[in-house]
């Protein structure tokens, strides 16, 4: 039975310390003092890669993509995002679990998406919030600011669209017996 998840778990878990070490590495280099309370009160510093479209700077995010539901109250966002994180998580395993062998592209997005929505979620129970760090912006155009649990995030959803494209569907036994030598004379 491991060997069936062995992807899974190992891929989950290689994106899940990419994350945290990644956070706490930002952390460490750009934030002065503990980790404040709530994400409005991280004073970080700065570290500019390129003038014109990357810098690394520590961010709180209390809500989801683009901070959703941030305005939440405390008591109320974190319960909220354990239990959809669970669900998301718990529909990820079982789709896992339905996957055909054959299916690697879908299993490896399916293993991005597990490991990133672990990595956000190891933030949301300790700290209450996510941590972001990288920022990209061209001129006035500012992306919002991301991590690594993220970036697994995107590339499972990336790998799931190309699935989605370019799935092979395993021949039924109907079509096979359509397409053999002689059929239909």
């Amino acid at each position: 039975m491991f060997s069936r998840y062995r992807l899974l778990i190992l891929g989950s878990l290689i994106w899940i310390v990419l994350d945290q070490w990644s956070k706490i590495a930002m952390v460490d280099w750009l934030v002065k003092g503990d980790l404040p309370e709530t994400a409005a009160m991280i004073r970080s510093e700065v570290h500019t890669v390129s003038e014109t479209w990357f810098k690394f700077r520590v961010v709180g995010n209390p809500g989801a993509a683009w901070g959703m539901f941030r305005a939440l109250p405390d008591w109320a966002r974190v319960p909220f995002f354990v239990v959809i994180t669970s669900a998301a998580l718990w529909f990820m395993l079982h789709f896992y679990k339905q996957a055909r062998p054959d299916q690697l592209r879908y299993r490896l997005a399916l293993t991005c998406i597990v490991g990133g929505a672990i990595g956000n979620l190891i933030d949301r129970l300790y700290v209450g919030y996510v941590i972001d760090f990288v920022e990209w912006f061209y001129g006035d155009f500012r992306w919002p600011n991301f991590n690594v649990a993220d970036v697994a995030i995107s590339v499972g959803v990336g790998l799931l669209a190309l699935e989605i494209l370019f799935e092979k569907k395993p021949a039924t036994d109907s079509e096979s017996s359509d397409t053999a030598p002689g059929a239909g004379t």
